[in-house]
């Protein structure tokens, strides 16, 4: 299979720029030893110094697991065919995003700001639309045995909000949100050190202009009298709110209705608007949990409904200057996501997210542990150079290793793009209401993967393994079949002046065996696939350099196990007279 071979090839890559880099990584943490008499590796990676931090934090105890956390907990379980307004009625009651199960199966997850933005802000009969429509269809999942510190990660990775938890048999655990995991592990007093820790790193980068816009916006509004502070005495030596880095709020009024509140804050992508009295005064705050919980679940109008009656009137603030531990604890304990700041004057500046504050402290830790592993290479460059008389590096990274050899492969012209290789050819392109026999029949006159285009825009890939397993093998009836029913929706897509290397890394990356190539404008330029980067780039004979090099850095390795057994088995099979040789 050639595809297989490709990814093969590029695994023996990595494996040995992971070997080299190990190598260096020993010879750094040696001779920092040396240097520091003894002290451990400077080049310690994210997961470790994490791991150290929160193992302190939680006193050594054994790092909490998302079953645990979640152990007795009710999950909020709605089929496909619940309508919005009794979904949210579940969800106003457990506050936690809906799991959409089909026959014991998670199907999708349904979450506030979905609610707000999918639902309320277009108006939709919520007594006339299944969640199924709005949903966010097969989610990301984590097993319970994962713990706090693992999918702390993932959420920041991926910038996920929530994390939808099934066991491996299947069976659907619950969900778990960043106030779970905090929550979970003992609350405030047990993140002092990781955030505290970050901060300390922070001051060490000049990632301080955007705090300085910010401080400057936003000052016409002031705080209503009656709004609660966080009183905390200024702390020696302890940082302060603008440390954590709020970002700018969104300001409605409480006179304006639900509906144009919600608008706003989808035209600019928020979840919560600070509100502001007929004096100017700060007065409440309306986020997308009070959405679905005091408008959705009640049965209320969003247009007829003034913002002031569902909003959280007099909300606690804190100042720039104020504790940012003693703010953090304050959202922690209270269960606040989100939580007003204010400068000297009064003048609401800033709006501080717990979920914002957690993905900027892990930045900060991303950041730190790039910047010493920067170092640590550089210097282990250094080293090699004075040892071998100057010469190259021993560590160089995958991409530049693959990219030298692909430039002896295409006689060092310049690198193919994806969009040089599609010039001139038709894509296949169908509508999602293609039933699969026609789409099929396109498949078969291209030989190319389906691309599910609706209104310009792709919505789906449907390849030949689809076909087969997806439809054949279910003995579907394939006139009657929409493609929309079985394509894998919202693909991966790269842009067409991505070059070979790139696209090739990707697909070894993500175990991809076919690529849709869309323009930064929208529009679907084609599908490429293993032969297509191969055959573009001038056949098998430019792409001897790189299996010739795979293979032959293969041979530094034992991995002749497999091969020995294979050359064992299916004897019995033998070659018919008419094959070719």
């Amino acid at each position: 299979d050639i595809a297989k071979c490709l990814n093969d090839a590029l695994s023996v890559l990595d494996k040995k720029e992971e070997k080299d880099r190990k190598s260096m990584e020993d010879a750094m943490q040696q001779m920092a030893s040396v240097q520091v008499g003894g002290g451990g590796s400077h080049a310690a990676t994210i997961h470790a110094m994490m791991g150290q931090m929160m193992a302190q934090a939680f006193g050594n105890k054994s790092m909490p697991t998302l079953g645990s956390i979640l152990q007795g907990r009710a999950s909020t379980v709605v089929n496909p065919g619940t309508n919005v307004r009794d979904c949210a009625i579940k969800m106003a009651d457990a506050r936690k995003a809906a799991l959409v199960v089909d026959e014991g199966e998670l199907v999708g997850i349904f979450g506030f700001k979905d609610c707000m933005s999918r639902c309320v802000a277009k108006e939709l009969p919520l007594e006339l639309t299944a969640v199924s429509s709005v949903m966010t269809p097969n989610p990301e999942t984590v097993f319970p045995e994962m713990t706090v510190l693992e999918a702390m990660q993932i959420m920041h990775d991926q910038k996920f909000l929530t994390l939808p938890v099934v066991a491996k048999n299947g069976s659907v655990v619950g969900v778990v949100d960043v106030m779970d995991i905090i929550n979970g592990c003992g609350g405030s007093e047990g993140w002092r050190s990781l955030f505290d820790n970050a901060m300390e790193i922070a001051d060490d980068f000049s990632d301080t202009g955007s705090m300085h816009s910010m401080q400057s916006a936003s000052r016409s509004v002031r705080t209503a009298r009656t709004t609660k502070s966080v009183v905390t005495a200024p702390k020696k030596l302890e940082r302060p709110v603008s440390k954590l880095r709020p970002r700018k709020p969104m300001i409605g009024s409480s006179s304006d209705n639900v509906l144009s509140v919600v608008q706003m804050l989808c035209r600019k992508r928020g979840d919560a608007a600070l509100l502001t009295g007929s004096r100017g005064g700060l007065v409440g705050i309306l986020t997308d949990t009070d959405i679905t919980r005091r408008l959705v679940a009640q049965h209320k109008d969003p247009s007829s409904t003034s913002a002031s009656d569902i909003m959280t009137p007099n909300p606690k603030v804190v100042s720039m200057d104020d504790s940012a531990m003693d703010a953090l604890a304050c959202m922690i304990e209270n269960h606040f996501r989100h939580l007003p700041v204010v400068d000297s004057s009064g003048g609401v500046v800033a709006l501080l997210d717990i979920a914002k504050c957690l993905n900027d402290a892990l930045s900060v830790l991303d950041k730190k542990e790039e910047k010493d592993r920067k170092s640590m290479e550089d210097a282990m460059q250094q080293m090699a150079s004075v040892q071998v008389g100057g010469g190259g590096s021993h560590a160089a990274t995958i991409h530049a290793m693959m990219g030298q050899m692909m430039a002896q492969a295409f006689g060092n012209k310049s690198m193919p793009t994806l969009g040089s290789i599609l010039q001139g050819r038709a894509s296949t392109v169908v509508n999602p209401g293609t039933n699969v026999r026609d789409c099929a029949i396109k498949m078969a006159d291209a030989r190319k993967a389906a691309l599910v285009v609706d209104e310009g825009e792709l919505v789906g890939i449907f390849g030949f393994k689809d076909c087969m397993s997806r439809c054949v093998a279910k003995e579907l009836p394939l006139e009657l079949t929409a493609v929309s029913s079985v394509m894998t929706p919202n693909p991966e897509t790269v842009f067409p002046e991505m070059t070979v290397l790139e696209a090739m890394q990707i697909m070894h990356d993500q175990k991809f065996l076919t690529l849709p190539v869309v323009a930064k404008n929208g529009s679907v330029v084609g599908v490429v696939d293993v032969m297509d980067i191969i055959n573009g780039c001038g056949g098998s004979e430019g792409w001897r350099s790189l299996f010739d090099n795979a293979m032959e850095i293969a041979d530094d390795f034992s991995d002749t196990g497999s091969m020995h057994s294979m050359q064992s088995a299916s004897r019995s099979v033998r070659t018919a007279r008419t094959t070719k040789s």
